[in-house]
C-alpha cells in the first residue's frame, strides 16, 4: 500500500486579529511591582487608511506616557529605552493592518507587552509602581465568552464571541487547508481520506489547546455533520458545547456565525450564572462564604475563593495588608489606596475560580473553597 500525504497547509501564524492572553499572561502583568510601569490604552480601527489615524494617536500616547516618566523623575534616555518598543511600533505598517477592537500595551524597563483584544477601551495613559490592568478583566471573566470553530474542507476558523460580536483568533501552526476529505473521493478511497482529515484535525486540536491554555472557555464547532463528529472523537479540549452549528461554514461571515452561536450559548451562559448564583447565596447562609470585604479580600489572595461575583463599574477604596493579612476600607481614596474590589477579582481568576459580573447589587460575594 502506498503510504498517503495528508493534503493541507500550514496557516501564517499572522493569521486573525487577536492576540493571546491567558492566565499566565495576566500574572506577569500583575506581578510587575515597584518599578516605572505605564501602562497605554486605545480602541484601535482595523485596516485601511484608518491605520495613520492609529498611528497618530499611538504617538500621542507615546508623548503621553514619556512625559509622566519625566515628570516622575526618571532620565530621558532610561524613559527613551523603556519607550522604544512602542517606537518601533509605530513604525511597523504591518501591525497596524491588523487590529482587534482594542490595544493594550504595557512598559517597565526591560519589559514590553502588546495585545490586540475583542475590547473597546477608554483611551488612556497610567503611570503608576504597577501596570493598571482592570480594563482586562472583563476579558477574563467565566460568562462573557464563547468561541467557535468552524470546520470545512478549506480550512478552519477560531472565532472569539461576545454580546458585542467577534473577533477573528489565529491558530499558528494549525492546518489551513485540507482537499481530500470524506465525500469528496470515490468511496474506495474514502478510508485514506478520512485519515487525511483525522490527521489535519489532530493539527487544529493541538493549535487550539495551546491557544486556549486554560482550557475552561465553552467551544462550539460549526460544520457538515461528519466533520463535527470527526473532531469530537479526536478533540482534546474539555469544554465542547454539546450544541453545534450545523452546515458547511464556507461563506458565512465571521459575525453571522458568532451571532448564531451567541444567541444559544446566551441562554446557557444565564441559566449557568443562575444556578451558580442560587449556590453562592446558600453556601453564604450556610457559612460556607462571605459578602463582606474585609473577609473576601484575604480569602482571595489565599486562594480559596470559588466563586465571586463582582459589583459592575464600582470601586472599593482602601488597604490590605499581606503581612497581617488585615483589610482596611476607606469612605474615599488616599493616596495609597487601591481598589479591593479590583484585588479581589485579580486574585481570584489567578488562583482558578471563577468570576461573574452582577449589576444591580453593591455587594461582592464569596463562595469559599
Amino acid at each position: 500500500m502506498t503510504e498517503r500525504t495528508a493534503s493541507f497547509e500550514l496557516a501564517h501564524p499572522a493569521l486573525g486579529c487577536e492576540d493571546r492572553l491567558d492566565l499566565e499572561d495576566f500574572r506577569v502583568l500583575v506581578c510587575r511591582r515597584n518599578e516605572p510601569c505605564a501602562s497605554l490604552f486605545m480602541s484601535a480601527v482595523p485596516t485601511g487608511p484608518a491605520g495613520r489615524q492609529d498611528h497618530s494617536r499611538i504617538a500621542y500616547l507615546y508623548r503621553a506616557a514619556e512625559t509622566s516618566f519625566l515628570e516622575r523623575g526618571h532620565r530621558t534616555t532610561d524613559v527613551r529605552s523603556w519607550l522604544s518598543p512602542v517606537e518601533a511600533l509605530m513604525e511597523d505598517a504591518g501591525f497596524w493592518r491588523r487590529q482587534s477592537e482594542g490595544l493594550a500595551l504595557f512598559v517597565a524597563p526591560g519589559f514590553f507587552r502588546c495585545y490586540r483584544l475583542p475590547l473597546r477601551f477608554e483611551e488612556s495613559v497610567v503611570v503608576t509602581e504597577r501596570f493598571h490592568i482592570a480594563p482586562l478583566l472583563s476579558f477574563l471573566m467565566n460568562d462573557e465568552r464563547c468561541y467557535v470553530l468552524a470546520l470545512s474542507r478549506r480550512g478552519c476558523r477560531l472565532l472569539r464571541c461576545s454580546e458585542e460580536g467577534a473577533a477573528a483568533v489565529g491558530l499558528p501552526g494549525a492546518p489551513f487547508s485540507m482537499i481530500d476529505l470524506p465525500g469528496d473521493q470515490p468511496h474506495s478511497d474514502s478510508e485514506g481520506a478520512a485519515a487525511d482529515a483525522a490527521t489535519c484535525f489532530r493539527a487544529v486540536d493541538r493549535a487550539l489547546c495551546e491557544v486556549l491554555r486554560d482550557r475552561r472557555e465553552r467551544l462550539m464547532l460549526a460544520g457538515a455533520g461528519h466533520l463535527v463528529a470527526l473532531y469530537r472523537e479526536i478533540s482534546s479540549y474539555p469544554a465542547i458545547t454539546e450544541e453545534g452549528l450545523c452546515g458547511n461554514p464556507e461563506g458565512r461571515r465571521d459575525q453571522e456565525l458568532a451571532a448564531e452561536a451567541w444567541r444559544i450559548l446566551a441562554t446557557e451562559l444565564a441559566r449557568a450564572r443562575r444556578e451558580v448564583l442560587h449556590r453562592l447565596r446558600e453556601n453564604l447562609a450556610a457559612g460556607r462564604g462571605s459578602d463582606r470585604l474585609t473577609d473576601v479580600v484575604p480569602a482571595a489572595v489565599q486562594g480559596r475563593v470559588d466563586v465571586l461575583t463582582a459589583p459592575v463599574r464600582r470601586y472599593a477604596w482602601g488597604r490590605f495588608d499581606p503581612e497581617s493579612h488585615v483589610t482596611e476600607l476607606h469612605d474615599e481614596q488616599r493616596p495609597t489606596d487601591e481598589d479591593l474590589h479590583e484585588l479581589a477579582i485579580v486574585q481570584t481568576i489567578l488562583h482558578g475560580g471563577r468570576v461573574y459580573r452582577v449589576a444591580g447589587d453593591d455587594r461582592m460575594m464569596a463562595q469559599f473553597r
